[in-house]
């Protein structure tokens, strides 16, 4: 049966997950202080998965030690700067233990001498061995993501894997419909080329894909992502999303999940939520106003809310 708490959007404070066992290289943590309270540790370093490619974590430990509050394993958007998240993460990180993982296409990531996979399937897996690692199994844990992001934890959560006990998804795609006019470009234009043709890219996103009117941070963030991405990798794993599809892999999520949408955030179409929202056991949809939102203070609260109220029935 399904079961969603009631939640109040009133500020909650003193709520902490810490895994003490483990430790963490220490890297520049102070560049970090713009998304938590000063009373919160940070820490950075890389978790090795399989095929050989490190993942930069972002660790982010409350004060206190009370092992029995849960974690937080956030998993952002597709190329996404964690820049974009510093409203949702000044909610979460005082009050949650916040492992930030940065996906593989991410510039931050280091890859092997060979070539490697940019498949949600690839990346599904990536997720799974962090866990492996960073999460203890006595430890609760609940997944937060946004985009590409929660797309792949959606597709984890459809397999025989460990279970988060809830799932918060901002945005989730269930495909990838690139324009039939840009497979060609993607396929056979050298990664060297990407300074060339980004300013139609901008354009396209800007004016086809985004209301600029409505959403002139969202263009703007969204450009800046453009602006940071490393061509090889944005090339190599948007052939890879080409064909996803999840639609049929939804059925198959058992675990709650709530998703946020935005009524004005054209490239994360709330028809597309609603369907999902549908195809799956245990799932509903929380509506804010704008893409803007969904990465404020505001989401984060939110957030924050509804973790705590489905502590008080776990």
């Amino acid at each position: 049966m399904c079961y969603w708490p009631k939640t109040k959007m009133a500020k909650l404070a003193g709520d902490f997950s810490l895994m003490s066992n483990i430790k963490l290289n220490v890297s520049n943590s102070m560049s970090y202080r713009q998304y938590t309270d000063t009373g919160v540790k940070v820490t950075e370093d890389y978790v090795e998965v399989s095929d050989g490619v490190a993942l930069k974590v972002i660790d982010f430990l409350p004060e206190g030690d009370e092992p029995e509050k849960p974690a937080v394993v956030f998993v952002a958007g597709w190329i996404s700067l964690i820049s974009g998240w510093q409203g949702v993460l000044k909610q979460l990180t005082p009050r949650y233990r916040t492992i930030y993982i940065e996906t593989r296409e991410k510039v931050s990531a280091r890859l092997p001498e060979d070539s490697v996979e940019f498949s949600v399937a690839r990346m599904s897996l990536d997720i799974h061995e962090v866990l492996k690692q960073r999460v203890s199994l006595k430890w609760p844990f609940y997944f937060v993501g946004s985009s590409l992001g929660s797309t792949i934890i959606l597709d984890y959560l459809s397999q025989n894997l460990r279970q988060p006990c809830q799932a918060i998804l901002i945005g989730p795609n269930a495909e990838f419909p690139f324009p039939v006019w840009s497979l060609p470009l993607i396929r056979l234009l050298p990664p060297s080329v990407y300074t060339a043709i980004k300013p139609g890219l901008k354009w396209y996103l800007r004016n086809i894909r985004l209301d600029k009117h409505r959403e002139s941070e969202q263009v703007k963030k969204y450009e800046g992502t453009l602006d940071a991405a490393e061509p090889k990798r944005l090339k190599a794993n948007a052939w890879a999303l080409r064909n996803y599809k999840l639609w049929d892999k939804l059925p198959e999520v058992k675990a709650p999940v709530l998703i946020i949408g935005a009524s004005s955030d054209i490239l994360h179409g709330l028809d597309v939520m609603k369907r999902m929202v549908a195809l799956m056991q245990c799932a509903r949809l929380e509506i804010m106003e704008s893409n803007r939102e969904t990465h404020s203070e505001k989401a984060g609260e939110l957030i924050v809310n509804q973790i705590a109220a489905q502590e008080r029935t776990r």
